[in-house]
């Protein structure tokens, strides 16, 4: 995570924390991996020509901004700013302690939710 605190974090998306404290294993659709990586994003990787586990904000904002554009498509192309992030609240996954907290701000941003609005 590239960010902490309550005024620092609006949401949280995948992107991961490579400081994760633990090492257990999580399984997703039998595939067994250490419980961290399933928060990260698995895409192309610079300079490799393959594919690789990328964490950060560099990971977590398109995902967020790409989930906003779902809702102003949504919407027909006009919605303003205020509403678009009242309906990222509205639609997201609160993790942590109820409400706004410091590790995933208003709540994990979930698409599916999101649009569903």
């Amino acid at each position: 995570m590239s960010d902490y605190g309550q005024s620092a974090i609006d949401f949280g998306a995948p992107g991961g924390n490579y400081d994760y404290p633990g090492e257990e294993d999580c399984t997703f659709k039998g595939i067994v991996r250490a419980c961290w990586v399933w928060d990260m994003v698995f895409s192309t990787t610079s300079g490799t020509g393959g594919y690789g586990w990328s964490a950060g904000t560099s990971m977590a904002a398109p995902h967020v901004s790409g989930v906003a554009a779902l809702i102003i498509g949504k919407h027909g192309g006009e919605l303003a700013p205020s509403e678009v992030a009242r309906i990222l609240r509205a639609s997201a996954d609160d993790l942590c302690k109820p409400g706004n907290d410091e590790t995933f701000g208003a709540g994990h941003v979930n698409a599916r939710k999101a649009v569903g609005h």
